[in-house]
């Protein structure tokens, strides 16, 4: 408390409280009623002073707030034991706003009295309580947080709770006295790192580690350098264990492998065995007596049959990898559904294969493996045919944010109890010689692709199949 505040008396006392730029309040040390306020005081609450004179500090207080601690607290400044306190006060308006009240014993014209200045803290207050929120988090986020010195051979400052846990340390005293380094399973990984965080100032990276007693983990560590002008420079990081993240990786980075093996022997050495084969029967055209030709028919039906399983198979390996990478980007459609029209009218050239009216020229969210969904429609469409020259309609629209594809045949049809059945692996038509794998292959594709296939029944005869796929943004 400023001395001339103490001695001040009469006027004097009134001039000096009036130029303070707190709000000042004098109150009674025994009873606690209001003897004067000053000017910022009256501003800060909205009232005017002859008001506030009469009423007990408490009376000050927001309605429904409880002084914590009392006022009694105030009257021992009264004792000579200076106090202070943060109490809610009330506006005129209604609102309210924290102050800090720092109350001391001075004695005016002979007389004691209490003196408390009065400042608006609401914003420091709540500065403070989102740090302790933000403190309160940190301790219980299931992420390791910590504090170091930036130096890879210095000593954790602080750490949270799941640092603790992370590192299989007893307590937080043995691991505040864990050297940096100690933490990191390979050196080599440590000094680049570091490097890299002295370069950039914050970097994201997963690194094995290393626990107190020895074990390894991977964890995903992020770290920030700050290097303030008046202090020791430190880092801030974040570590995430990782380790079962990481071994799914690696599991599904073994199984792409098998698949793409897999995937070559069934498309490139079966495959071309099978054409081998396949041209043999046309050299037994003609050397095979009519005896033996449903032998020979059935042969060249089966290794037809292989080589489309092959192709198939094939495909749906490639889908099973791509959604495991999990790659999708804007395909121009028009470009994909055209050629695929082509390709399927010049290979069976009994069957009229054409697209009504133009495709929009829109990109759809997919990836290369679009075509498939295409091309086993259009193959599915004449091979279930019961016509001699089958029909097969491509059409498509823009609906909203979506592009509706649709696939019509004028052939058999599908009955209603089995138009989402034929969608499930190994389904087949009635009677169908085919493969009953590529109907599923185009449900995982579009499926992959966050869009949707259904059946529709074609008047007067045939299937619709709908396709909606997402338009790209």
């Amino acid at each position: 408390m400023d001395e001339s505040i103490a001695t001040a008396t009469g006027s004097d006392a009134r001039d000096l409280f009036e130029r303070l730029p707190d709000g000042v309040l004098v109150h009674d040390p025994d009873t606690g009623v209001v003897r004067a306020a000053n000017g910022r005081f009256a501003d800060l609450t909205g009232y005017n002073r002859e008001v506030l004179v009469g009423q007990h500090v408490e009376d000050l207080v927001a309605d429904g707030w409880r002084p914590e601690p009392p006022a009694d607290r105030l009257l021992d400044a009264a004792r000579g034991d200076a106090a202070a306190v943060e109490w809610l006060l009330g506006r005129r308006d209604g609102e309210s706003f924290w102050a800090e009240l720092s109350a001391s014993p001075v004695e005016l014209d002979g007389e004691s009295c209490v003196l408390s200045t009065v400042r608006d803290v609401t914003d420091r207050k709540r500065r403070r309580d989102e740090l302790g929120r933000f403190e309160e988090l940190v301790e219980h986020v299931p992420t390791g947080i910590f504090r170091a010195h930036d130096d890879p051979d210095g000593t954790f400052l602080e750490v949270n709770p799941t640092m603790v846990d992370l590192f299989g340390a007893d307590d937080r005293g043995r691991l505040l006295s864990t050297p940096v380094t100690d933490i990191y399973a390979d050196q080599n990984d440590r000094r680049e790192f570091f490097d890299a965080v002295a370069e950039s100032g914050v970097v994201t990276e997963k690194l094995e580690l290393r626990t107190l007693d020895g074990e390894t983990f991977w964890g995903l560590l992020t770290v920030c350098r700050f290097d303030p002008a008046d202090g020791e420079s430190y880092i801030d990081g974040a570590i995430k264990d990782v380790t079962e993240t990481r071994e799914y990786q690696r599991v599904l980075e073994e199984q792409n492998e098998r698949l793409e093996l897999l995937n070559r022997i069934v498309r490139h050495d079966i495959r071309n065995d099978m054409q081998l084969i396949q041209g043999m029967t046309d050299l037994l055209d003609t050397a095979v007596g009519e005896t033996n030709r449903p032998q020979l028919e059935t042969v060249r039906s089966r290794t037809d049959h292989v080589i489309e399983l092959t192709d198939v198979m094939g495909e749906l390996m490639e889908t099973l990898v791509a959604e495991a990478d999990s790659t999708l980007e804007p395909v121009q459609l028009s470009y994909v559904l055209n050629r695929e029209v082509r390709e399927a009218q010049s290979s069976y050239p009994d069957a009229a294969i054409r697209s009504r009216g133009n495709v929009p020229l829109v990109e759809i969210v997919a990836n290369d493996m679009l075509g498939s969904v295409f091309r086993n429609l259009l193959n599915n469409a004449v091979r279930h045919s019961d016509r001699e020259e089958p029909t097969v309609t491509v059409s498509a629209a823009v609906e909203g944010d979506d592009v509706i594809v649709r696939v019509t045949d004028d052939g058999p049809g599908i009955p209603d109890d089995r138009k989402e059945t034929v969608f499930g692996k190994g389904e087949k038509g009635l009677e169908s010689a085919g493969t009953g794998l590529g109907l599923h292959l185009v449900y995982t594709l579009v499926d992959h692709y966050g869009g949707e296939v259904w059946i529709e029944d074609n008047d007067p005869r045939g299937t619709v199949f709908a396709l909606r796929f997402d338009l790209a943004t």
